[in-house]
């Protein structure tokens, strides 16, 4: 007779860390699902589908900052380390950074980048002149297309 309890306990006592192994497997599983889920959710993130673009920067002068509505700015000038920022109001922003940091915070919106010291808002143009390689702004500000960046340009009007 104690061979059969014997048996049965070590039945029982597979039988239990067969649960146990079946549980944990379903733990891991839903953990797989979780983290799929989110390695998803990151990649189309990166892809930029799923997040929203900011219809406001903020642009740091001198003395204060301003939150700057993106469709306001009618394009962005070099000035060695600093950039102006024209505004369709007439205002300029002079902050202390360079033209390649506004590029990057621009890039999502419709802007280009027309030549080395210019980036555009290409929603305000309003006559581009193909013989003199010439855009006209709103506001009448007429700037130079460079040759290299003529191509670039024409594929994304």
């Amino acid at each position: 007779m104690q061979i059969n309890v014997k048996e049965h306990t070590k039945e029982s006592l597979l039988k239990q860390k067969l649960k146990q192994l079946e549980k944990k497997l379903l733990t891991t599983q839903k953990e797989l699902q979780r983290e799929s889920e989110y390695n998803t959710h990151l990649e189309s993130i990166i892809k930029g589908d799923s997040v929203k673009k900011s219809t406001t920067i903020t642009i740091k002068s001198a003395t204060k900052i301003e939150f700057v509505p993106v469709n306001d700015i009618i394009c962005c000038n070099a000035d060695e380390g600093y950039t102006d920022v024209l505004l369709i109001d007439g205002r300029i922003i002079t902050a202390a950074k360079p033209l390649t940091i506004f590029e990057n915070i621009l890039e999502p919106h419709s802007f280009f980048r027309v030549n080395k010291s210019h980036i555009i808002n290409t929603n305000h143009i309003i006559t581009f002149h193909k013989d003199r390689n010439q855009i006209l702004l709103y506001g009448n500000i007429l700037l130079d297309i460079s040759r290299r960046r003529r191509v670039e340009f024409l594929k994304n009007l």
